[in-house]
C-alpha cells in the first residue's frame, strides 16, 4: 500500500488521466463483449425468429424499427458491429495515450526525485555505494515501473471488468453452463499466485546481477588507461564474461519460469474451452440453450479465462515493480544531508582545532586523534606526513563532509553550527584527483561561479599557471576536455581544478596534494601567484614535497593521526624528527637529478 501511495503521488498532474483510462477501458470491454451478442441476436432472433426476451435488446431493436426491419436489412447488424468497432478504436487510442502520459510522468518525476535525493545524500553514502548499482537503479528499475504503469494497470482493469460483465451475462443465460465454464478459475488464480512468488525471487536475483554487470562495465571504462598500461584486457574480459554469464543464467531462469507459466496456463485454458464447448453442444442439442447463446459462451470463455491467465503476468510484473521499488526506496529513504540549516557568520579564515578526533563509519580506530592547533587569517599552513597519516581526512572535516568529536572553530563559531552550503561556498577545496566534466575548459572553470565572465576565467587560469597552456590549444578556452578530462594531462587537470576554486576568491583555500602532478617550477609559480592574489586568504596545503611546504608560515607533521611536529621550515629542519628525515631524503634525491 505504501508503494502504491508513492506511485500515486508521483503521478502529479497526470492523475486526471486515471479516470479517463478506467472509463475508456470499460468502453473497450463493453464493445468487445457486444459483438457476440449481436451475432447471437442475428442467429436466434432474426434468422430463427426467436422472441427477444432481453429488455435492453428489445429496446434497441424497437429503435431500429423492430425485428422485421433487421430481417429485411441484414446490413444493419454489420453497421452496428462497425459502429462499436469504431468506438472501441477511439477508446483504445485514448486509453493508450492516458497510459503513456501517466507512466512517462511517473518515470520522469521518479528519476528527478532520485537524482535530487542523490545530490543531497552525505559524502559517506556515495563512498560506500557502487556507481554501477546506482546507475542501474535510476535507469533499469525506473523503467520496470514505467513499463508496468504503461501496460499492466489498464490490463488489470480490463481483466476485472471483463470477468465481471461477461460472468453476469453468462449466468443470466444459463447457470449450470456458466459454472462449468468457470470451473478452472480457482486453479488459474492459485497457479498465478505461486508463479508471482517465484517470479519475485527470480527477478530480484536477475536485477542485482545486472547491477553488478553495470558496475564491472563502468569500472572498466573509467579505468581504461590502467587496463591498457598493465595489459589487463584479457583479465577484464574474463571478469566481465563471468558477470555476464551469471546475469544470463539468472535471466534465463526467470524466462523459463515465464515460459512454464504460459505453457501450463495455456493448457488449463484450452481444457476449459473444450469443457465449455462440449457442455455447450450438449445443452444446445437438448434445446436448453439456443445456437446464439452457445456462440456467446464459446466467445466469452476466452474473454474470461485469458484475462485471468494474464493475471499471472500482471502479478509477476507487479513482483518486479515491488523489487524495483524496494531498491529505489533504499535510496529515497536514506537520510539526506542538511545543507540549509545553520549560521552564516562572516568567514575570515581563523581556524582552531581543539582536541579533534575522527573515525570512519566502517572503522573502529580513530584516523585522527586529539588534534589541537591554530591557523590565523592569511596564514599559509602546510600539512605533511606519510601516506595514511590522516592528512586528507583532516581537511575533509573543514567542509563538513564528515562528523567529528571535539571542536573546530571557524572565526570563533563552532563548525557544526555553520550552514553547510554557506561553508562550502567560502572554503575552496582542490582534490588530488580533480574531476572535470565533459564540457569546455571555460565551462569547467566557471562551474563554481556561473556568473563569471571570460576576463574572470582567464584571471583564475593565470593564477593557476594554466592560461598559457590553454592558449596553445586550437580552440583555446572552448576546447572540450572529454569525459573526466581524459584529453588533458594530470598536471593540466589539476591546474584547471585550481582555477575553478580560485575563481570564487574564497577566504579559505585547501590544496589536498593538488600540485602533485605539476613540476617543481610550476608548483613554485602557482604558490607565488596565490601569495600575490590575496594576502588575507588562509591557505592549507597538503603535500609530500618539502619545496611546497618550506615557504609556509607553519608546517604540521602528522603521523598515525597525531601531530608529532609543528613549526616553520627553518625550525623543523634543525630538529631530529620525521620532517628532517623527509628533507634529507628529498634534498639528497635532488642532488642526483
Amino acid at each position: 500500500m505504501k508503494k502504491l501511495k508513492i506511485l500515486y503521488k508521483l503521478m502529479g498532474s497526470s492523475k486526471i488521466y486515471l479516470p479517463i483510462m478506467f472509463i475508456t477501458t470499460a468502453i473497450v470491454v463493453f464493445t468487445g463483449l457486444i459483438n457476440p451478442i449481436i451475432l447471437s441476436f442475428v442467429l436466434d432472433n432474426v434468422v430463427q425468429n426467436e422472441p427477444v426476451t432481453n429488455p435492453i435488446l428489445s429496446f434497441v431493436v424497437e429503435k431500429f424499427g423492430g425485428i422485421q426491419s433487421f430481417r429485411s436489412n441484414l446490413w444493419l447488424a454489420g453497421v452496428l458491429v462497425l459502429i462499436f468497432a469504431s468506438i472501441a478504436a477511439v477508446a483504445q487510442f485514448i486509453r493508450g495515450k492516458s497510459n503513456g502520459i501517466t507512466s512517462e510522468t511517473v518515470a520522469r518525476n521518479l528519476r528527478n526525485q532520485l537524482y535530487d535525493h542523490l545530490q543531497y545524500l552525505p559524502y559517506s553514502y556515495h563512498q560506500k555505494t557502487q556507481t554501477g548499482d546506482m546507475i542501474q537503479r535510476v535507469t533499469s528499475d525506473v523503467d520496470t515501473i514505467r513499463r508496468f504503469l504503461a501496460n499492466q494497470i489498464s490490463e488489470f482493469s480490463f481483466g476485472i471488468l471483463t470477468i465481471i460483465i461477461a460472468g453476469i451475462i453468462l449466468f443470466s443465460i444459463h447457470v449450470q453452463l456458466a459454472l462449468l465454464s468457470l470451473i478452472s478459475i480457482p486453479f488459474l488464480i492459485l497457479y498465478a499466485y505461486f508463479f508471482f512468488k517465484s517470479m519475485q525471487v527470480a527477478f530480484k536475483a536477475s536485477d542485482e546481477s545486472e547491477a553488478f554487470l553495470t558496475t564491472v562495465l563502468q569500472e572498466n571504462v573509467d579505468g581504461t588507461r590502467v587496463v591498457k598500461a598493465f595489459n589487463r584486457e584479457r583479465y577484464e574480459l574474463e571478469k566481465f564474461t563471468e558477470a555476464n554469464i551469471d546475469h544470463r543464467d539468472k535471466t534465463v531462469h526467470m524466462i523459463k519460469l515465464l515460459g512454464q507459466y504460459w505453457g501450463i496456463s495455456d493448457l488449463i485454458v484450452l481444457v476449459q474451452s473444450m469443457i465449455t464447448m462440449l457442455a455447450g453442444l450438449y445443452f444446445a442439442h437438448n434445446n436448453l440453450i439456443t445456437v446464439g447463446e452457445f456462440i456467446i459462451f464459446v466467445s466469452y470463455i476466452s474473454f474470461i479465462l485469458y484475462p485471468i491467465r494474464q493475471l499471472g503476468r500482471i502479478l509477476s510484473d507487479f513482483g518486479k515493480v515491488s523489487v524495483s521499488m524496494d531498491r529505489l526506496l533504499e535510496i529515497l529513504e536514506s537520510p539526506i544531508e542538511d545543507v540549509e540549516t545553520g549560521l552564516t557568520p562572516e568567514i575570515k579564515g581563523n581556524i582552531v582545532f581543539d582536541e579533534v578526533s575522527f573515525h570512519y563509519e566502517d572503522g573502529y580506530n580513530d584516523v585522527l586523534m586529539d588534534l589541537t592547533f591554530e591557523i590565523n587569517q592569511g596564514q599559509t599552513v602546510a600539512i605533511m606526513g606519510p601516506t595514511g597519516s590522516g592528512k586528507s581526512s583532516l581537511v575533509h572535516l573543514m567542509t563538513k563532509l564528515y562528523d567529528y568529536n571535539g571542536h573546530i572553530y571557524l572565526d570563533g563559531v563552532e563548525l557544526k553550527e555553520i550552514q553547510s552550503r554557506y561553508l562550502r561556498k567560502h572554503v575552496g577545496l582542490v582534490l588530488q584527483e580533480p574531476f572535470l566534466f565533459s564540457k569546455t575548459i571555460y565551462e569547467n572553470i566557471r562551474l563554481a561561479n556561473p556568473m563569471a565572465d571570460m576576463s574572470k576565467v582567464s584571471w583564475a587560469a593565470r593564477i593557476a599557471s594554466v592560461d598559457q597552456v590553454i592558449s596553445e590549444f586550437d580552440q583555446g578556452y572552448e576546447t572540450m576536455v572529454g569525459e573526466r578530462g581524459v584529453t588533458l594531462s594530470g598536471g593540466q587537470k589539476q591546474r584547471i581544478a585550481i582555477a575553478r576554486v580560485i575563481i570564487n576568491e574564497c577566504p579559505i583555500l585547501i590544496f589536498d596534494d593538488s600540485l602533485s602532478a605539476v613540476d617543481a617550477q610550476t608548483d613554485a609559480n602557482i604558490r607565488a601567484q596565490l601569495n600575490e592574489m590575496a594576502q588575507k586568504t588562509t591557505t592549507i596545503i597538503i603535500t609530500h614535497r618539502v619545496n611546497s611546504a618550506m615557504n609556509a608560515d607553519k608546517i604540521l607533521v602528522l603521523d598515525e593521526g597525531r601531530i608529532i611536529q609543528e613549526g616553520s621550515h627553518d625550525e623543523l629542519i634543525d630538529k631530529p624528527g620525521l620532517y628532517q628525515e623527509i628533507y634529507k631524503i628529498q634534498e639528497g634525491a635532488e642532488q642526483y637529478v
